[in-house]
């Protein structure tokens, strides 16, 4: 039988918790507009097959707004993909982990680690 280490909760355990909360809705909702962007672009696509210009698929793509909804919702997920590994990183080191160690942990080098616990 497998035996479960209870780990005290702390403050920094609370954040890591709420921070990957944060990284899965933001990763849902780039997922679904993703999926919406890419069938608008397929159609795109479609349009420039059958001779549209690009200038008017664009403008009935709404390629400006689909544009910025994208970035916007990849410096949403970078954001808080970065504040995730941050609070990941803090909290891995309060259960007794090296810097070397949090690295191995996220499959990074030691250098980058360091810059999570920053």
């Amino acid at each position: 039988m497998r035996s479960l280490r209870l780990i005290q909760m702390t403050v920094a355990r609370d954040q890591f918790i709420e921070d990957v909360r944060h990284y899965v809705e933001a990763s849902e909702r780039l997922e679904t507009v993703m999926g919406s962007f890419s069938a608008s672009t397929r159609a795109g696509l479609d349009d420039l097959s059958s001779g549209m210009s690009v200038s008017e698929s664009f403008r009935i793509r709404d390629s400006a707004t689909w544009s910025r909804k994208v970035s916007e919702l990849l410096d949403d997920f970078e954001r808080c993909r970065r504040k995730a590994r941050a609070s990941a990183a803090a909290i891995l080191q309060e259960e007794g982990m090296s810097i070397t160690e949090v690295g191995k942990a996220f499959g990074v080098s030691h250098q980058l680690a360091s810059r999570f616990a920053k």
